[in-house]
């Protein structure tokens, strides 16, 4: 192991031991969820539900959405789609009862205005009179020009003026920035295709849905990758201090006529689209009309299944419906997230899960790592009503004689645990290394894990004529189970007996020095690592020649100053579970000779410039998490 190099102050080096670990507790909570109801009235019943810009089902609706920022929207031919952002918290369960407005019939020579805003419900003023708040359609506007006024709600906004011009059929947007933000902006692509690469200005950026912060106010090229499809480029404009949300579709090849087809795996089934009933699938709709369908396929003993799509230029509605048995709406809830579902042995997949379950007995299970499995007998009856199944797991309990997986875990751990590699040693874990060799005859360093990232050490190494102290802190990355880089910073110094000369003079023997390590590592877990480093080192030596044990001419001047690059190597070997043997082997490959490592033994012989050690290390502690 390469021991990083410190000060050499017996009394404060030693206080630098303590070792310090931060356990991290998490709290699991339960995934947040939208509930979409009507709000008294039949016309939003049934109607499309969009999340993030993808269908999401129909009205009503219970919805499992991850914590953040959502836009729902609710749509229904003839009436005016409801768009809402939503900020959704860890277990929160959010009602929303929606109305949709009907849409006014057009008039000759008028046409429609779309108001939206980085901010939502703010009062929009159109030629001085109030229309309504953000977002907002207004139709039956005359054609012409228009003044569209947003006031500023308070500290932190600003207010917004302009004039539009309305052409008679056709809809103008107006997107209005309102909020006072920082330089800049945020952008996430949502698709049609689940998988789709997603890269930004030529760089990958994720699988959609992707998200990229930190970006500059301007155009940006976003294109979309899918297997099938051809890629989509768009270009996004990003405005400073918001969040710009792309929705891209990927198309199959465009054919001359739109088309709606519906197939499902009941031939028996019902189509029903835009509440007209169309006879059995496959039902093929050519040409369509362009805008959002509602696809309704239902048969007897099944539940139906509801859908919405859009037909656009270049964009088909292509629907198929899985229609499952009719039996008894199922929810299972569990107090610990990430539990796992088993109905009769069989995988349902993670709770919360929702769905239909046959009537009769059934067996429930509920798995989750660390917690007993919960089983239970249900029987379930037909009933309009869904069935809400709350599951209390508790922890398992390690029997006597047994360690728990974290406790194998922790084992693990020390046993991988090495010193000369890049990644820090563990918090939790002390090291000691035992060593011979050159300059070192004997040395012996101390070594303890601060964070996950950061560790600190002393090291005490002497050949006699001069015993070095040191202490080092290194900062490392273990970046997989094989790989780890870090960097080691050493100050230190030490002393030697004082010399004499006939005329009764002292020559003290001291040193003082800096050196930085850059490591890399390869782990072969559970075996141990290889690791390489490049270092620099500031030397500065106080030891005075008198001719007598050198060959070399004296030397007057009272301190040797300079500048070194070492390159060196280490193979660390794990032989226990807390005991490793390692070699390491350095040359200097910069910098000149230090005279105080010349001519130790006699002999006339200068600084070898190549160094070795031979050692062990002895590890304890018990590893603990870190943040």
């Amino acid at each position: 192991m390469r021991w990083l190099l410190g000060i050499g102050d017996f009394a404060w080096v030693v206080l630098l031991l303590g070792m310090l670990s931060v356990p991290v507790a998490s709290a699991q909570e339960p995934a947040p969820a939208v509930v979409v109801i009507t709000a008294g009235d039949d016309a939003t019943s049934g109607a499309a539900i969009r999340i993030d810009g993808e269908p999401s089902g129909n009205v009503p609706l219970r919805k499992t959405l991850p914590p953040g920022r959502h836009l729902i929207q609710v749509g229904k031919r003839g009436f005016v789609t409801f768009s809402k952002w939503l900020q959704l918290e860890s277990a929160q369960v959010l009602n929303m009862p929606v109305t949709l407005a009907p849409q006014a019939p057009k008039e000759p020579g008028t046409g429609s205005l779309l108001i939206t805003a980085d901010v939502t419900g703010i009062p929009v003023l159109i030629d001085g009179k109030r229309r309504g708040a953000t977002p907002l359609v207004v139709d039956g506007l005359a054609a012409g020009e228009h003044v569209v006024e947003i006031q500023s709600p308070g500290e932190g906004y600003k207010a917004f003026s302009e004039v539009v011009t309305i052409e008679a059929g056709e809809r103008t947007a107006v997107d209005a920035a309102i909020r006072i933000t920082p330089e800049l902006g945020s952008l996430r692509v949502i698709t049609n295709v689940p998988g789709a690469i997603i890269s930004l200005d030529g760089a990958d950026i994720g699988v959609a849905p992707a998200a990229k912060g930190g970006l500059s106010p301007g155009e940006h090229i976003v294109i979309a990758r899918a297997a099938g499809y051809e890629p989509v480029e768009q270009t996004v404009t990003v405005v400073a201090g918001r969040e710009r949300v792309v929705s891209i579709r990927f198309t199959t090849a465009s054919t001359d006529l739109a088309r709606i087809l519906v197939r499902a795996n009941i031939p028996d089934a019902t189509v029903v689209i835009d509440g007209e009933e169309y006879g059995n699938p496959p039902i093929m709709i050519e040409p369509a009309e362009e805008g959002t369908h509602s696809i309704v396929v239902r048969a007897p003993g099944y539940r139906e299944v509801r859908r919405a799509c859009s037909v656009g230029p270049g964009r088909n509605c292509e629907v198929y419906a899985e229609l499952n048995p009719l039996g008894v709406s199922v929810r299972v809830e569990a107090n610990v997230s990430g539990a796992q579902l088993f109905i009769n042995g069989e995988s349902r997949g993670p709770v919360p899960w929702e769905g239909d379950l046959p009537d009769g007995i059934h067996q429930l299970e509920v798995r989750a790592e660390g917690y007993q499995s919960y089983v239970e007998q249900i029987r379930l009856q037909k009933s309009s009503r869904v069935r809400l199944i709350q599951v209390v797991m508790t922890p398992a309990v390690t029997p006597v004689g047994h360690e728990s997986d974290k406790e194998a875990q922790r084992r693990d751990l020390l046993r991988n645990t090495v010193t000369h590699a890049g990644a820090p040693v563990p918090v939790g874990v002390g090291a000691l290394d035992f060593s011979s060799g050159w300059p070192w005859l004997a040395s012996l360093g101390m070594r303890t894990g601060l964070t996950r990232f950061l560790d600190m050490g002393i090291f005490v190494g002497s050949f006699g004529r001069l015993t070095d102290v040191a202490v080092s802190t290194k900062a490392g990355w273990k970046a997989s189970r094989s790989f780890s880089l870090g960097a080691d910073l050493q100050v230190g110094g030490g002393a030697g007996p004082s010399k004499r000369d006939a005329l009764g003079n002292s020559h003290p023997t001291n040193n003082f020095f800096i050196s930085l390590d850059g490591i890399v590592s390869l782990h072969f877990p559970p075996r141990g690592a290889l690791s390489i480093w490049m270092a620099f080192d500031f030397n500065s030596d106080r030891w005075d020649f008198d001719g007598r044990n050198s060959s070399l001419p004296p030397v007057t001047s009272s301190r040797q100053n300079l500048v070194r690059g070492r390159l060196g190597g280490s193979l660390e070997i794990v032989v226990t579970r807390k005991w490793n043997v390692w070699l390491e082997v350095e040359g200097i490959i910069a910098g000149k000779d230090r005279r105080v490592l010349g001519d130790v033994f006699g002999g006339s012989r200068g600084d070898s410039r190549v160094y070795g050690q031979l050692g062990a290390t002895f590890k304890f502690g018990s590893p603990k998490e870190s943040r």
